[in-house]
């Protein structure tokens, strides 16, 4: 995987977890996270670590609540991402 499909999806998407990141590319956080931080550089890319859980069971995984927001300028959006919890039925 390259630096400009992360980018490029982080483009179409808006933001995305990093839960979101390595299902979409099947690829580990370990191997992620250097090249999400170049864009964060870049200025292309905003890291946010939430602390707003589901509120179902209180045990979702920490990589669900790192999201990335793409940069558009000088702004991006702060909207709350829903994803599925996985431990609700």
């Amino acid at each position: 995987m390259i630096l400009t499909e992360i980018q490029t999806y982080l483009s179409q998407q808006g933001k995305a977890s990093l839960g979101q990141l390595e299902q979409h590319f099947h690829v580990s956080s370990n191997a992620l996270s250097p090249m999400l931080e170049k864009l964060i550089r870049k200025g292309r890319v905003q890291k946010i670590v939430s602390s707003n859980r589901c509120g179902s069971c209180g045990s979702c995984a920490p990589e669900t609540l790192i999201i990335y927001y793409w940069v558009k300028g000088d702004c991006f959006s702060t909207e709350p991402l829903s994803p599925a919890c996985p431990h609700s039925g």
